[in-house]
């Protein structure tokens, strides 16, 4: 009896025991599920319209959908550019930021600095993002300068440029061959060339009925096929679709080239000025492709993978 008891005794000790280990088992496992529960983080609240919070996620896709592109490849360009700026040992200092406005300012000459600011604005630069371009175009010239080599010959062509004949010059850019030769068909039909332009033209010249600063023949920022082209065509006649990259142009010429009686000796200083500023800019857009090119990028959220094209360097 004694026995039994006492089996019966330590039986329901071992039973107790294990049942309280188990119990502490099962409040330990809730305790731990209960601490680590994810908490579903909001972004910041960016604006209030009537009563509704509208957050930063709101409004993400139509941002990325609107500059995402353009704004990753500004930020590439940074980073690209502090890197190689430490390691030339190059410092932007404030009188180079001074020197870009200027540059701008003399770009913009013809328009009032209330103007210039408002085709800033349309195209997405603030001042925030204007700060950053007049850094990076300081930074890039900088990084360029020793590359700058001016020949005669270039101060030639630049006088040819500003002070040689150039066409008034409408234009219609076209994205294919058959939209453009519908176009030539309108136009044969004697329906007006600025009219046109304004309805199916996708260059910034549209809104103004295709009408662009005249072109010299000697101006490379022009493709090679349109300066041929205004060179041999008659006082407006419609050109047959010219072929540029991956679009189509259809030309008229307007008007009688104008024609400039500066001495070449007069204004040698300043053609050798825009020589060299001209010749900076091609160095620098190369520098700042190549920089893009060459960088990897990962691209992880998922609108700005939909919308970029620089997943074209994921993993390399």
């Amino acid at each position: 009896m004694i026995f039994k008891t006492t089996v019966t005794l330590k039986t329901t000790i071992l039973l107790c025991a294990i049942c309280a280990l188990l119990g502490c088992q099962k409040q330990k496992q809730y305790t731990i599920a209960k601490t680590t529960t994810p908490k579903i983080l909001k972004s910041p609240i960016v604006a209030i319209i009537d009563t509704t919070a509208i957050r930063q996620e709101d409004l993400w896709p139509s941002l990325i959908e609107l500059g995402g592109q353009e704004i990753l490849e500004d930020y590439i360009l940074k980073i690209a550019i502090i890197a190689e700026l430490k390691n030339e040992g190059v410092k932007i200092l404030p009188k180079d930021i001074q020197i870009e406005e200027q540059n701008l300012s003399i770009v913009s000459s013809n328009l009032s600095e209330n103007e210039f600011d408002n085709i800033l604005k349309a195209r997405g630069f603030g001042n925030y993002r204007k700060s950053q371009l007049l850094w990076r175009n300081a930074a890039l010239r900088k990084l360029v300068q020793n590359q700058v080599d001016i020949t005669s010959q270039a101060v030639q062509r630049m006088f040819s440029i500003v002070h040689g004949p150039a066409y008034p010059t409408r234009l219609i850019v076209i994205s294919t061959l058959d939209e453009a030769n519908d176009v030539l068909s309108d136009l044969k039909r004697g329906i007006s060339f600025a009219d046109l332009a304004i309805e199916k033209s996708i260059d910034s010249s549209a809104s103004r009925g295709g009408r662009v600063n005249p072109i010299s023949t000697s101006d490379p920022t022009w493709p090679s096929p349109i300066r041929e082209a205004i060179s041999t065509l008659e006082l407006n006649t419609i050109s047959d679709p010219i072929f540029i990259g991956d679009r189509w142009v259809i030309l008229e010429v307007t008007d009688e080239p104008t024609s400039s009686n500066v001495v070449f000796d007069e204004v040698e200083p300043e053609m050798r000025r825009l020589a060299i500023f001209a010749q900076e800019r091609f160095l620098m857009e190369n520098l700042a492709k190549s920089y893009i090119q060459r960088t990897r990028v990962d691209i992880i959220d998922l609108d700005l993978q939909r919308t970029s094209s620089l997943n074209r360097n994921l993993s390399k």
